[in-house]
């Protein structure tokens, strides 16, 4: 017996503990059916539910035209649908992505082309190209009617997330264009959406803005700085040419004194070997080892080097030194086009991408062979190239090359790209024998550029860039539209695409007279600094041209040299700016845009 009354509270106490854990195991094992039921049922439910249930919120990040998002404190890629900002000012997202990050569940009526987004609580409709929503079945009027772009739909994010009861914040352009979102029905405190927005922008990186005015992009081969949207000339005062950057060991160099003039900073030499640099009130020191001070702090790294040219005496510093001084980082874009940044934006290809389409206006470095000349021409050629005519089998713009070629002179091509794609064969010659490629529209529309909407003016541009590219394997680097005519649009066309506007001062009207002594005396007539407008469509007009080279050439008063466009330009002084009119580039010229009095004279 008493072995049994001491044994019994011991078995009770055990079958109780016994029980309890058949008790846990059962709680356990529901959570587990739970789970396993409700994650095919929708993933995005469990996810809002852990977050009620452990306090967190869902955050989303959009920038505008960034392919990446932020969400919950990681990179999120979009797969190619970009935020998006209409006109009014609306801010656009991929419906699929804040379903996706948000934890709403999406569903899609073909048919009707309706996106059905469910939070366990509330039913949102919206429709493609209607501003009509409906909410719980209550209609609601939306400020922008949902858009279907390349099969991706989109919604207005601030009025689709107000619904659904989430809150959301805004930045402006100048400090990173992004959209914050949070779910919660909570008001958004503006300290943690400050935390949230430099998180995310430490992530997505700058906005297109902020490239615009804290960016600089250069090139190898290349004598512009492109700096806060303008173009300067790496040269100094006493210099007619440009000074490109350089490539040697597999760095980029940048001509010290040259850039920091052209970025209003200075870089003065001891005499020995050290130079001292003055940009944005930091005073720096650089040594022809590649030793570098800036502000008093050393710059350390492989790619930190520097050398003096033997030949020309000019002082040059790797990109990487020279994004230093500057107090920037450098990033390599492509075709040997690189940015120097408050940030790297190595793994940021919304923001390289961005950067690397405003490098057309890097055009190469004037060669250093164009003759010294009292008297500097700019012969160009338009609505080429040809093909094959009696007597010139091999067409007239071939034979055209010919004759300039044996003068030693240059000129600019303003080629339409669909005669681009039929009369091809000239084009490699044009690169190689040093003349510069215009573009002349796609189709040449007879009612010029300003007759068309500016997505018309963009496309017939852009076409033709491509298709000259596609067979010089070098782009166009100045426009001339059709006739000269130009107005806001083309301008501001020709400013996004990295293009100036070439017309001309000289108009030999060779395509009326079809007179090869009329074409000769309007170019005798030239003056220094003259854009003659000529086509190398005509038999009269070659003849012509070719004659009036011969004959200035002959002469002893004065000697005269034929160039291109851009050579013109930096003979003198001139910065073709993109979007910008020059007719002759004359020593006035020069003088006037100095001055900022500069107003071309504009065909309509």
């Amino acid at each position: 017996m008493k072995y049994q009354s001491a044994y019994r509270p011991s078995y009770r106490r055990h079958r109780h503990r016994h029980r309890r854990r058949n008790s846990h195991y059962g709680v356990l094992v529901a959570l587990i059916l739970v789970v396993i039921i409700a994650v095919p049922v929708s993933f995005r439910v469990v996810k809002a539910v852990a977050g009620a249930v452990f306090g967190g919120e869902s955050q989303l990040v959009y920038q505008i035209d960034n392919g990446r998002a932020y969400s919950d404190g990681k990179a999120v890629e979009l797969d190619g649908a970009v935020p998006f900002k209409d006109n009014g000012g609306a801010v656009f997202v991929p419906v699929k992505s804040l379903c996706d990050q948000l934890g709403f569940d999406l569903s899609w009526e073909a048919d009707s082309q309706t996106a059905v987004l469910e939070d366990g609580k509330n039913t949102l409709r919206v429709q493609v190209d209607n501003k009509t929503a409906q909410i719980n079945g209550e209609d609601r009027t939306l400020s922008a009617a949902p858009v279907m772009r390349d099969g991706v739909t989109y919604v207005p994010a601030q009025d689709v997330c107000g619904m659904l009861l989430c809150q959301v914040s805004t930045t402006d352009a100048a400090h990173g264009d992004l959209l914050v979102i949070v779910r919660t029905d909570k008001a958004l405190d503006e300290q943690a959406v400050g935390k949230i927005t430099d998180e995310a922008l430490q992530v997505l990186g700058p906005s297109e803005a902020q490239l615009d005015t804290g960016s600089m992009l250069m090139r190898t081969d290349s004598d512009k700085v492109l700096n806060g949207g303008q173009v300067q000339q790496m040269k100094t005062e006493q210099e007619r040419r440009g000074v490109a950057v350089v490539e040697a060991d597999g760095l980029q160099y940048v001509p010290l004194a040259e850039g920091m003039a052209a970025l209003g900073g200075t870089a003065s030499f001891d005499g020995k070997d050290e130079w001292t640099v003055e940009y944005n009130g930091i005073q720096s020191t650089v040594r022809d080892d590649g030793r570098t001070e800036v502000g008093g702090d050393r710059v350390k790294g492989k790619e930190i080097r520097a050398y003096q040219d033997g030949e020309s005496g000019r002082f040059y510093v790797s990109a990487q030194l020279f994004a230093a001084l500057l107090g920037k980082t450098y990033t390599a874009l492509e075709d040997g086009a690189f940015a120097l940044a408050d940030m790297s934006l190595d793994g940021l290809d919304s923001q390289k991408a961005y950067l690397a389409g405003k490098t057309s206006g890097l055009t190469q470095a004037v060669s250093a062979n164009i003759p010294e000349a009292d008297v500097y021409i700019a012969l160009t050629f338009d609505d080429g190239p040809t093909g094959a005519l009696d007597g010139y089998p091999s067409g007239l713009t071939a034979y055209l090359l010919d004759g300039l070629k044996e003068r030693g002179a240059h000129a600019t091509f303003f080629m339409v790209g669909d005669r681009v794609n039929m009369f091809s064969g000239t084009l490699p010659r044009l690169v190689s024998e040093g003349h510069e490629l215009g573009n002349h529209t796609m189709t040449h529309p007879m009612q010029h550029l300003t007759g068309l909407s500016v997505d018309g003016i963009r496309q017939e541009i852009t076409s033709a860039t491509a298709t000259i590219e596609e067979k010089a394997r070098q782009a166009p680097t100045v426009l001339r539209p059709v006739g000269g005519g130009v107005n806001a649009d083309v301008k501001a066309v020709a400013k996004e695409l990295g293009l100036p506007i070439i017309n001309w001062n000289v108009d030999t009207q060779d395509w009326s007279n079809r007179n090869a002594q009329s074409v000769k005396e309007a170019i005798m007539k030239a003056e220094d600094g003259s854009v003659v407008l000529m086509h190398d469509l005509y038999k009269t007009t070659v003849e012509g041209v070719l004659a009036a080279i011969d004959e200035l050439q002959s002469r002893t008063d004065k000697t005269y040299a034929f160039v291109t466009v851009s050579e013109l330009a930096a003979v003198k002084g001139i910065t073709l700016e993109p979007g910008v009119v020059y007719n002759g580039l004359t020593d006035k010229v020069a003088q006037q845009i100095a001055d900022g009095t500069y107003k071309p004279t504009e065909f309509t």
